[in-house]
């Protein structure tokens, strides 16, 4: 049995697997439900006893596509899980994982409510850099991101990454009590993850809460401006069948409606050409103040970034072949018509959405900054790599709730095992092993 904690809370017991001792469904604001709903999250109320946090919690409700595989789901999803493993000692580096899914999908609790299987499972990670590992849930989709507040006051802006701040806030406070370094915290996250990162970095709220970042094809470029979401936040009104003149309606909207709306709306948008997801941060001049891009190269904080080889496949390769030919146009690429196209396609969209946009920051970026490609021959789209960092299957493993497919192939366990080594290395040290990109122009290659 895992060692009994007392964070500033209360207590809390875990459970100890497989080398590590695990606490799982910690609440770290209270429950965003009712009158808090929809609101910037509030601390969590301290409680009597010992809470039992060994089992993981609901996640976030589920925009659309990740619904098959994460059906444990509700409002009351604001908890986190903190894995320490055996026998490392103390002031230990803290690595923070924040999961992507393009601001709509995903989540770190329990894959449904029948079994105990984790979306992520941490342990491995842990254990091999000798590191404390911590997942939380934050607010998506609608609940997280949709800007109702151009519709009522009573709406909060961008409530997703308030959500985040105050994990990091439960983490600074109390993460010493299981072992960790408060002063050496680092975010690590993929996709709109590590979107929020950049974000985070460029917001005096997180700034002091952690050290370092490691960022992992980050759609930079995926955030609304107050016109835009307002546009977006009318017609999903209309999609679910509500009055804007009525927004308080929306708290009580039926989590079904609330889906089949988000699957409309992704579809409109996506149609129109459109490669930001579609419930992307609002740039609203407060709580974000400009894009993250502008703003994060300004940062000292020592960075790790970089992308997947052929991130766009997961895009393109579903793309039915008479769509093709229309496609550059539509994603405002200048990709020609002839041989390989869906190939030259997708190179051309990755080098737009993520490969440009990461090199844009390195080059101009105040702090120390490494960057590097994924380049595993097999597999190699977007979402590719978390799987191998991780060393199991996950979340974005399209195939994560199958007992058959719980082990990596040798090649990429392989791979994973240099990853961590990595990310562990650069979360105790703030160095990768590698000379900087502004001494060097140096990408790293992980194949």
């Amino acid at each position: 049995m895992a060692r009994i904690v007392e964070t500033a809370y209360g207590k809390i017991s875990g459970i100890s697997v497989n080398g590590c001792s695990e606490y799982l469904g910690i609440p770290y604001a209270k429950a965003p439900i009712s009158d808090l709903a929809f609101r910037h999250p509030e601390d969590p109320e301290p409680w009597d006893g010992i809470l039992k946090a060994e089992k993981g919690s609901r996640n976030s409700i589920q925009g659309y596509s990740s619904r098959h595989y994460i059906s444990y789901t509700g409002q009351d999803c604001l908890y986190m899980n903190i894995c320490v493993p055996d026998d490392a000692g103390t002031d230990l580096p803290v690595l923070v994982w924040i999961h992507g899914g393009s601001y709509a999908t995903g989540g770190t609790g329990r894959i449904n409510e029948q079994s105990d299987n984790m979306v992520y499972d941490l342990t491995r990670f842990a254990r091999e850099t000798g590191a404390i590992l911590v997942d939380f849930n934050y607010r998506l989709n609608l609940y997280g991101f949709m800007n109702l507040n151009c519709l009522s006051p009573r709406f909060d802006m961008n409530c997703g990454l308030y959500d985040q701040i105050k994990a990091l806030e439960f983490i600074h406070t109390n993460i010493a009590a299981f072992g960790g370094d408060p002063g050496n915290v680092t975010l690590f996250g993929q996709s709109s993850g590590a979107a929020c990162i950049l974000a985070l970095m460029t917001m005096p709220e997180a700034e002091p809460l952690f050290a370092k970042s490691i960022v992992q094809s980050a759609c930079v470029d995926s955030f609304w401006s107050p016109e835009q979401s307002q546009k977006l936040t009318k017609m999903y009104f209309r999609m679910i069948g509500l009055s804007t003149k009525k927004p308080e309606k929306i708290m009580s909207a039926d989590p079904v409606k609330v889906y089949r709306a988000n699957r409309k709306i992704k579809i409109r948008v996506r149609a129109g050409g459109e490669v930001t997801c579609v419930f992307s941060p609002v740039i609203d001049g407060k709580t974000l103040k400009d894009y993250p891009r502008k703003l994060v190269t300004a940062s000292s904080k020592p960075m790790l970034i970089g992308t997947v080889m052929h991130e766009a496949d997961l895009f393109t390769n579903g793309l039915p072949s008479f769509i093709l030919p229309y496609a550059p146009h539509l994603f405002k690429l200048g990709t020609k018509w002839g041989k390989n196209l869906r190939r030259r396609l997708s190179d051309d969209l990755t080098d737009k959405v993520y490969k440009k946009p990461v090199l844009d920051i390195a080059s101009s970026y105040k702090g120390n900054i490494w960057v590097y490609d994924y380049r595993y021959a097999k597999r190699c789209r977007h979402a590719d790599d978390v799987p191998v960092l991780f060393g199991s299957k996950t979340e974005p493993d399209r195939q994560a709730s199958s007992p058959a497919n719980s082990a990596l192939d040798p090649e990429r366990d392989a791979l994973g095992v240099t990853l961590r080594r990595v990310w562990g290395d650069f979360a105790r040290n703030g160095e990768p092993g590698w000379k900087p990109y502004k001494d060097s122009s140096e990408i790293h290659i992980f194949q």
